[in-house]
């Protein structure tokens, strides 16, 4: 897997310089942040620092099939089938680079009391770097959680989950247990949405990304009602959020008012997917991810690359073929929220609520609407299809086959199954890497995750 270079430079725009602290300063340093200004650029490191495994997860979920290239690029030919050694060697770099974020955070959440507070405005400002903290500490936990704990689930909930880290020193700490993890991430969540912050730019995480994550994140844990209560009034303009020009321009360089939470960067993304521009890519669109005629997503989630009766993955991948400068990476977005409420209704036994909901979106991606006699899983299939269609290439799908219990089948290259990924596989759990387990002898063999070896080596 190719190694994500986590940099301490400040890549936001309209940041004020850049914040000239040692790594190692930051963590022992008291002074090093006591003004609102060095608040904020520590925040923008933590920013910077947010982990991109989307090509990976996409991948590893049913979005992608191999072409015939995919053999060149052995790493990720065995990540998409789902070898060990292969999963063993993401979960490190998840691992690593998640805690890293967090703790970026906790650095400067700890720090905030001794900032200096000259004016009202500075007090304003730092409560909103405060909400946007524990907002990215929810956001990072609860990815963890995903990727390392069981499925939600009243019989799992106290089984071993994540580690909860509040300090900066060094701390070697067992894992909590989901029920415990989920309560921490739904306080922190509680946190962030208590201070105003609207009107911020798509790069921060202001009052509407909290939102959109505080709805993902009830769905998840089955509080359909407040999933609804926090998506819904999201969704009041949802028709020009969805303009044609805005779903195009997530896949520039311009402004998208379709975009929630969109952190800015200036380094390259999704190169990985590439084989040769003049050949094409090691990885293709799944042929159960289709468009029809006139449908919005088409011109943008396909792409007509080199290879004769191949559809390659469009998106980010199109902008590299070209040649557009990736600035955004669309994290949260309307159409996502719109999703969430539709399948919270549809759990909830409001099936019309859903079908309504999801008419509107189609009619902006100018598709046909749904049934409006659809119920049960009928519904709540025909929601999941459209929502592999919206986030295909984007790393979602890969949640929503985890959350689900979805079996998943692997092909190759030349389109046949060559293997299937049980519901129940324990590979769905990330093993508990041994940079973490190595020194901390609250993470013994007991507490992996179950298959997996637990090996310390010199």
């Amino acid at each position: 897997m190719k190694k994500h270079i986590i940099s301490i430079m400040v890549l936001l725009p309209l940041t004020v310089g850049c914040l000239d602290i040692k790594l190692e300063n930051q963590f022992s340093d008291p002074d090093a942040i006591t003004t609102v200004d060095t608040a904020r650029e520590l925040l923008a490191s933590a920013y910077n620092s947010l982990p991109r495994y989307q090509v990976e997860l996409a991948v590893l979920s049913d979005d992608f099939c191999p072409t015939r290239f995919a053999n060149y690029y052995a790493e990720m030919q065995n990540l998409y089938n789902w070898q060990d050694n292969a999963i063993t060697d993401l979960s490190d770099l998840i691992w690593k680079d998640y805690y890293m974020t967090v703790s970026y955070l906790n650095t400067l959440l700890t720090r905030l009391p001794n900032v200096v507070i000259e004016e009202e405005s500075d007090a304003v400002e730092l409560e909103k770097v405060r909400s946007e903290a524990c907002a990215l500490k929810a956001c990072c936990y609860f990815d963890l959680l995903r990727f390392y704990a069981p499925r939600y689930a009243p019989e799992n909930l106290e089984k071993d989950a994540i580690i909860l880290k509040n300090r900066l020193e060094l701390d070697f700490l067992p894992r909590s247990s989901l029920k415990a993890c989920v309560e921490e991430i739904s306080t922190l969540l509680s946190e962030a949405a208590s201070v105003e912050n609207t009107g911020t730019a798509v790069y921060y995480f202001g009052s509407d990304a909290v939102n959109a994550l505080r709805a993902e994140f009830e769905l998840y844990r089955g509080n359909y009602g407040k999933a609804v209560e926090y998506g819904l009034p999201l969704l009041s303009d949802l028709e020009t959020r969805l303009a044609d020009t805005e779903y195009e321009n997530l896949w520039t360089e311009n402004e998208s008012q379709e975009r929630i939470f969109a952190p800015y960067i200036f380094d390259s993304f999704y190169i990985e997917l590439n084989y040769d521009r003049e050949q094409g890519d090691y990885f293709c669109l799944s042929d159960q991810v289709t468009y029809e005629d006139g449908d919005v997503r088409k011109d943008w989630c396909e792409y007509a690359g080199p290879q004769s009766g191949v559809r390659s993955f469009g998106k980010y991948n199109r902008m590299y073929y070209d040649n557009t400068e990736v600035r955004y990476i669309n994290t949260l977005r309307y159409s996502g929220v719109c999703f969430t409420v539709a399948e919270a209704y549809a759990r909830d036994n409001q099936p019309g609520e859903a079908v309504s909901l999801m008419n509107r979106y189609l009619s902006a991606r100018s598709c046909e609407p749904l049934d409006e006699t659809l119920s049960g899983d009928e519904l709540i299939n025909a929601i999941l299809k459209e929502k592999q269609k919206e986030f295909v290439g984007e790393g979602t799908r890969y949640f929503d086959l985890k959350r689900l219990d979805i079996p998943l089948q692997r092909y190759n290259a030349a389109g046949s199954v060559s293997s299937t990924v049980a519901a129940d596989s324990y590979k769905w759990l990330l093993p508990i890497p041994q940079s973490e387990y190595r020194y901390n002898e609250n993470i013994t063999a007991e507490h992996q995750n179950p298959g997996w070896a637990y090996e310390i080596t010199e």
